[in-house]
């Protein structure tokens, strides 16, 4: 420890260390599994047990080592699939616009005139 360290009061040095581990949480907002980590190190920042043994067993200097080993051990749970439900595999038929289901078109009709029509009510004029 250097001698500003040594005269600094446990509290402050345990604010110190709860400072860097935040600003070392947010140069990672970035990453995928940011959310469990930062969830596992508001547990270890929140008891006073675990950063009064942080700060007693690592000098500042290597603080941010330790921040950086720390999260990079953090292991994310495994996902349960106990409670998920099963989707059913045929879905609703969309609204359609065709009448394809009231039998053949007119459109094979012989007369053209009535199979002009039948293709300008198709599309909508």
């Amino acid at each position: 420890m250097t001698l500003a360290d040594a005269k600094k009061k446990p509290l402050a040095l345990v604010s110190d260390a709860k400072l860097q581990m935040l600003n070392s949480l947010n140069t990672r907002s970035d990453e995928i599994d940011r959310l469990v980590n930062v969830i596992c190190f508001n547990k270890y920042m929140s008891d006073p047990f675990y950063m009064q043994v942080f700060v007693q067993n690592n000098q500042p200097e290597q603080w941010q080592t330790m921040i950086e080993s720390i999260y990079e051990a953090i292991e994310r749970p495994e996902p349960s699939f106990a409670n998920a439900k099963h989707i059913a595999s045929h879905r609703l038929q969309p609204i359609r616009v065709r009448t394809s289901t009231l039998g053949a078109p007119l459109a094979s009709s012989e007369n053209p005139m009535d199979r002009i029509t039948q293709h300008l009510g198709n599309v909508g004029i």
